[in-house]
């Protein structure tokens, strides 16, 4: 491979070499205006993976230039995509987490930082759902190629629960009596990988339904700024169970020092029983470890939620305006979006199913799992998106509300003062954009 991957992960370096996979449909003969140039991309750790690997491999090759692939841990990605774009110095495409607010808020000045893909034949690619993640003041910026499955539900242990006799919870009380239970047998009941820095607070934000339930327009009303985070009976009573959850030991031992790095063999050596993952983690699960248990899913139960945690956000690819290769990175768009590449990034992944695209022709592969639970799901329970899309600059402060949340298990803060930093860091968010309604 050509590609001069740059990764600046802790450990070894995430993205590997893959075989070509499909035969390229267009010959480097017929692209040689970009022959000997490099494209540069900054990304997030796990929002590419090696599910791209194979695709950019031939992307190199049909135009004869080089890919720079510079994965940054997660933790340390958003101040320094900040600093690229503050010094004109980012890479020719860079990623965000986006939701329908998000790309003002993050990137700020879009028409600025974004090349401008209005217009663009792979627009008609992207959902309508997804679409807002990818505009701002209806211009298009953004490229969206996520899956659709539910995001970050409870994956469980069927097979275990089934020989233990343990039932699936629907409550919180249920939930700490099975972790008792489960705890009882030498097994981390709920693993929770805090030193990855971003996971935890999944378990907080992915049941934004349970607080608008509690507290009907909440999310209008945050929006609106006639709201707070802090004072939320609904928000403080789930991180109260939350620290009550890792006071117990429940979480596993540690799990404020453990990453998600090992987490499919704790699940195939049965050393935990649950944990908030994708759906597809499933197939990471049974492919990897190759265990002959069955596993489920089920919606996460803190603040008694019975809410599907939907989500149309996801990574999503911008082109910085910025680059000294402009129409390079539109073709680096347009190639990524074809059938071929679509169907190749499917298929090269871990752990997607399907890819939530406009495109018929894309062989999906949704799980039997993944069906039977989005079938019990009421549809009148699948409105209301998670916190941290559905409301103003949140998601921009999402590490920092992780780490407050390690400090209030510590007891090193209370649980309000968690909720006061979050109004304060987006306060000064909408100040930075000027949102007028807190002015």
């Amino acid at each position: 491979m050509k590609r001069r991957a740059l990764s600046m992960m802790l450990a070894a370096a995430m993205v590997a070499s893959m075989t070509a996979g499909m035969a390229v449909t267009v010959s480097a003969e017929e692209n040689t205006d970009f022959a000997g140039e490099e494209l540069s991309i900054l990304v997030s750790a796990g929002w590419m993976d090696n599910r791209y690997d194979a695709t950019i491999e031939r992307f190199e090759d049909t135009y004869d230039v080089t890919v720079d692939l510079q994965t940054i841990p997660a933790d340390q990605y958003s101040d320094l995509l900040q600093s690229k774009l503050a010094t004109d110095s980012c890479t020719d495409i860079f990623w965000i987490q986006s939701n329908p607010f998000a790309i003002k808020s993050v990137i700020v000045d879009p028409e600025k930082y974004c090349i401008d893909f209005t217009g663009a034949e792979w627009e008609s690619k992207i959902p309508e759902a997804r679409i807002d993640a990818c505009k701002c003041d209806d211009k298009l910026y953004g490229l969206q190629i996520w899956h659709n499955s539910p995001e970050y539900v409870m994956v469980y242990n069927k097979t275990l629960f089934e020989e233990n006799g343990w039932e699936v919870p629907t409550t919180y009380e249920e939930l700490k009596t099975l972790c008792g239970q489960i705890a009882e047998t030498g097994i981390t009941p709920w693993f929770m990988p805090g030193a990855d820095g971003w996971q935890h607070q999944l378990a907080f934000f992915q049941i934004g339904g349970c607080y608008e339930e509690a507290q009907p327009g909440l999310y209008d009303a945050l929006n609106s700024n006639t709201a707070t985070f802090a004072d939320n009976e609904k928000m403080l009573e789930v991180l109260g169970q939350f620290k009550e959850l890792s006071d117990a030991g429940y979480f596993g031992e540690d799990w404020i020092g453990t990453d998600s790095t090992n987490m499919v063999n704790e699940f195939g050596d049965r050393n935990c029983a649950m944990a908030l993952a994708n759906s597809s983690f499933i197939k990471q699960i049974v492919e990897e470890t190759g265990t002959s248990d069955e596993f489920g899913l089920f919606l996460e139960p803190l603040g008694d939620n019975t809410w599907f945690p939907a989500s149309p956000a996801g990574p999503t690819m911008f082109g910085y305006n910025g680059s000294e290769h402009p129409e390079l990175v539109k073709e680096f768009f347009n190639f990524v979006t074809t059938t071929e590449s679509l169907q190749e990034i499917l298929d090269n992944s871990r752990s997607f199913t399907n890819l939530h695209v406009n495109d018929d022709a894309l062989e999906q592969h949704w799980l039997p799992e993944e069906e039977e639970f989005m079938a019990s799901i009421p549809e009148e329970k699948m409105s209301v998106s998670v916190l941290q899309n559905g409301t103003k600059y949140t998601n921009d402060y999402w590490m920092n509300f992780g780490q407050d949340m390690v400090s209030y298990c510590l007891g090193e803060m209370e649980a309000n003062d968690v909720l006061i930093n979050m109004d304060t860091n987006r306060a000064e968010a909408a100040k930075t954009v000027g949102d007028e309604a807190w002015n």
